[in-house]
């Protein structure tokens, strides 16, 4: 068995880190936004799409902070970034997400009847989710690339 070379292994971390902690801070906020969609629409039975806006909202406050501060450790204004971040976040998650959220649901209703809307509602929301997270990395990536310090 072979053992990296600590040089090496901090190479790995320093290019792999973002993808690395965008992981473990998109986890995170997938459960947060899962939870509490599932609570909206689920729980206080509001409206798949209206739940979808109220969870995607609450969580971008959090996902901006994390994502400026711990994934990409970015040392941009905050007036640089916030705009172009809520802008993608609000399009993928409000726009792209619901889009999705409403067709899935929409179709499981005509293939499958008698699917409950606890299991549909929350499945929908995962294949929304799994919908933006590419993009949202991407976009994120652009938003809060470090600048070169001379």
């Amino acid at each position: 068995m072979s053992v990296a070379a600590p040089g090496r292994t901090r190479t790995w971390l320093r290019n792999k880190g973002p993808v690395l902690r965008y992981g473990v801070v998109g986890t995170f906020n997938s459960l947060l936004d899962l939870g509490l969609f599932s609570l909206f629409s689920v729980g206080l039975h509001i409206t798949v799409v209206l739940a979808n806006i109220m969870s995607t909202s609450i969580v971008l406050c959090v996902s901006y902070v994390l994502n400026r501060l711990f994934v990409f450790r970015s040392n941009r204004p905050v007036r640089s970034t916030v705009v172009h971040f809520v802008t993608i976040t609000l399009f993928t998650g409000l726009v792209v997400q619901s889009a999705v959220i409403w067709a899935v649901v929409h179709l499981g209703t005509l293939l499958l009847p008698s699917l409950s809307h606890a299991i549909l509602a929350p499945f929908a929301k995962l294949c929304a989710m799994g919908t933006a997270m590419v993009c949202n990395y991407l976009g994120y990536r652009w938003i809060f690339h470090r600048r070169h310090e001379n």
